[in-house]
């Protein structure tokens, strides 16, 4: 595959890019405690790297789209470090936030940068898809270690949570380093503001973009009300690192899905894939809300694995492939933007519902909510597939 070093270094600024909020959730009552603060302290810190987050992410994407993704990037993980390290100097809850507020912006420049510079470098096809897949696969890799490595740190001391976010100037000086070919921008002259906006425009109008931006964040709500209700399910997992370990399944089976996508790039048929991985989510999430023992939680952080191994790359594939290349910074801002918005909603709703109706109607609603999924993403997926066949069905004839 080309650009390997490159890829390489690209994801491992995305596995960075994961950290904000996967290693809280298994030490949030430490990380409460130590700060003197209740455990919604804990949530406004989220709720504030979210909204740094969703407002800064399309800004930036557009920025990139003219000045260039490189300079984004190392831009963003060095906010992101520096807003990350924030607690280890200082306990005062404001300066927290606002470490949080701009360690979101510099996240904005992190995720979303790396899935357009996937796309810039790789031409539409098999090789994209294939890269695209692994990207995916680091980040599943993320999603497993996180939320152990959140766990695993808080145990051994609390401000080494807020440590691990340090690893952005490793990935910083290593994006100064890199230099990868740009296979999207080859032959094209520089687009103008007006050429632009026309770009915006027409991806604005394509259906299967607006679903792709709509599955995303219900996605991201579902997913962080899983994560935040799959502890409370078990009564036995009160510390960190047993939290941390239910996770695992979960990223393990993602990590494997992602990986058997890299090896088969050519999925005709993405809204089978979509509908069988819906049916999944919504009945793991269903089961939650009567899982009481290890077993079941176990089985249900798999499921959700394979299924979020299967939505995440047929996301990044539809936005990767379907974007114009002239905006596909801002695509991949907004809908990444879309996903954060999600789970900064996710956590809290699905917290406040277990409150007020209980974890099995909160599960019920939950698995609603994914089900009614299907109906915009597999007509979407289905319809721009026939378009697309429909001008080498046409030659045939």
């Amino acid at each position: 595959m080309r650009n390997r070093t490159g890829l390489i270094i690209l994801m491992f600024a995305s596995v960075v890019a994961m950290m904000p909020n996967s290693v809280l959730f298994p030490a949030e009552d430490e990380l409460a405690s130590h700060l003197h603060r209740s455990l919604g302290f804990v949530g406004w810190m989220v709720t504030a790297y979210a909204i740094a987050y969703v407002c800064a992410t399309p800004v930036l994407g557009m920025i990139s789209d003219f000045l260039g993704r490189k300079a984004v990037l190392v831009v963003g993980l060095c906010l992101f470090a520096i807003g990350g390290l924030v607690p280890i100097g200082f306990d005062n809850p404001v300066l927290i936030l606002i470490g949080r507020c701009v360690m979101g912006v510099g996240s904005a420049g992190i995720q979303p940068m790396v899935d357009s510079m996937i796309g810039d470098m790789y031409p539409r096809g098999p090789a994209r898809r294939r890269a695209f897949a692994f990207f995916a696969g680091a980040i599943a890799v993320a999603e497993a270690m996180m939320p152990f490595l959140g766990g695993v740190a808080a145990a051994i001391w609390w401000k080494a949570v807020f440590v691990l976010y340090g690893s952005a100037i490793l990935a910083a000086v290593s994006t100064v380093r890199l230099n990868i070919s740009n296979q999207a921008a080859e032959n094209e002259e520089r687009i103008t503001y007006e050429a632009y906006v026309q770009s915006l425009r027409v991806a604005a109008r394509m259906p299967v973009l607006a679903a792709t931006v709509l599955g995303a964040m219900v996605f991201g709500v579902i997913y962080f009300g899983i994560s935040a209700m799959m502890p409370l399910a078990y009564g036995g997992a009160h510390t960190s690192l047993a939290n941390g370990f239910l996770f695992l399944p979960l990223g393990f089976c993602w990590v494997v899905g992602a990986f058997i996508f890299a090896k088969v790039t050519h999925v005709r048929h993405l809204h089978r894939l979509v509908l069988c991985a819906l049916i999944v989510l919504a009945g793991a999430t269903w089961w939650l809300g009567d899982a009481r023992s290890w077993l079941p939680l176990l089985m249900i952080s798999a499921l959700w694995g394979a299924g979020s191994a299967v939505l995440t790359t047929v996301f990044t594939w539809v936005v990767g492939d379907e974007s114009p290349n002239a905006v596909r910074g801002a695509m991949n801002g907004i809908y990444n933007a879309a996903y954060v918005l999600g789970f900064s909603v996710g956590a809290p709703l699905f917290i406040s519902l277990v409150h007020y109706v209980g974890l099995q109607n909160a599960c019920g609603i939950g698995a609603v909510l994914m089900a009614l999924l299907i109906p915009p993403l597999c007509l979407t997926y289905r319809q721009a597939a026939k378009v697309k066949a429909a001008p080498v069905n046409s030659l045939k004839a």
